[in-house]
């Protein structure tokens, strides 16, 4: 008699992985009656964004097919979204799907994995769509995580993005600072320093590891009073400039961060910088 099978043990409060949807189907279907997904994760999609894959439509068909649900009479795209929007911009009358039966859970799992894991998706688009599936399909982080084979911290840390302020999630989203350095900045208790981390950053490049270092000098230097001066405010009412002071790791001065350049420079050398002159010996008179 054969052993049955083991029963998955998963930890108290955490549900386990939901089943993989069940493929029911393989055929050719009319564009036309094919609707976009009901919450697509992507923000943006133009023309311009499926240029290169319009063209190989073109020139060769869909290699991948497309994962859709019937809904209403109807079908819903479940992954191959864009494939669906090049189709269409490159006229093509029908494509291939695989249609399977998915409830909603198995369905946003499919659609996750497909963006995941087959085109770059933004951070913040996650985070949009990690929002929707606990505010509309009442789902946990925790069931999230399981569902997309990621950390707890891979979801929250995305979700952290819907509380950036707008010019932190912006420069993230045009790919100004990426996911990382945009994480660190978000630790400036101080909007207005925030901005000035963000705007160098821009104009300079930053690593992970250096905007860490930028927060955490700048709280070292806030629980020591560094600072030369609490910000100057600069004009009135809507044009009020806040200028940020600073002190030169060079000549000890204060100076206007506006006015400061990015210098790389090493940890070690640095130090030498800081450290103070040595005081030559009194040159002895001469009588």
């Amino acid at each position: 008699m054969a052993p049955k099978p083991k029963k998955i043990e998963t930890p108290e409060g955490v549900p386990p992985p939901a089943p993989a949807p069940a493929e029911i189907a393989f055929m050719l279907v009319t564009t036309d009656m094919i609707d976009d997904p009901a919450q697509p994760i992507r923000s943006e999609m133009t023309p311009a964004s499926v240029e290169d894959l319009v063209m190989s439509i073109k020139q060769v068909g869909i290699i991948e097919p497309l994962v859709v649900k019937l809904t209403n009479g109807r079908y819903e795209v479940i992954a191959g979204h864009r494939r669906l929007f090049a189709s269409k911009l490159a006229k093509i009358p029908e494509v291939p799907c695989y249609v399977r039966k998915a409830n909603n859970e198995q369905a946003e799992m499919l659609k996750i994995h497909e963006n995941l894991y087959r085109a770059e998706i933004k951070p913040a688009d996650e985070a949009k769509h990690f929002s929707y599936l606990i505010d509309k399909q009442h789902m946990t982080p925790i069931k999230i995580a399981q569902l997309i084979s990621k950390s707890l911290t891979y979801v929250t840390d995305r979700l952290a993005i819907l509380n950036y302020p707008d010019f932190l999630r912006q420069a993230m989203d045009a790919g100004e600072i990426n996911f990382s350095v945009a994480g660190e900045f978000a630790k400036f208790e101080d909007l207005h320093q925030m901005q000035t981390a963000v705007y160098y950053a821009k104009r300079g490049g930053m690593t992970q590891e250096m905007a860490h270092k930028w927060v955490a000098d700048y709280k070292r230097q806030q629980s020591q009073s560094i600072l030369q001066e609490p910000p100057k405010v600069a004009g009135s009412g809507e044009n009020q400039q806040i200028e940020h002071t600073a002190v030169c790791v060079y000549c000890n001065e204060g100076l206007r961060l506006i006015e400061a350049e990015v210098v790389y420079m090493h940890t070690k050398c640095l130090t030498l910088v800081n450290q103070p002159a040595p005081q030559s010996e009194p040159t002895p008179a001469v009588n």
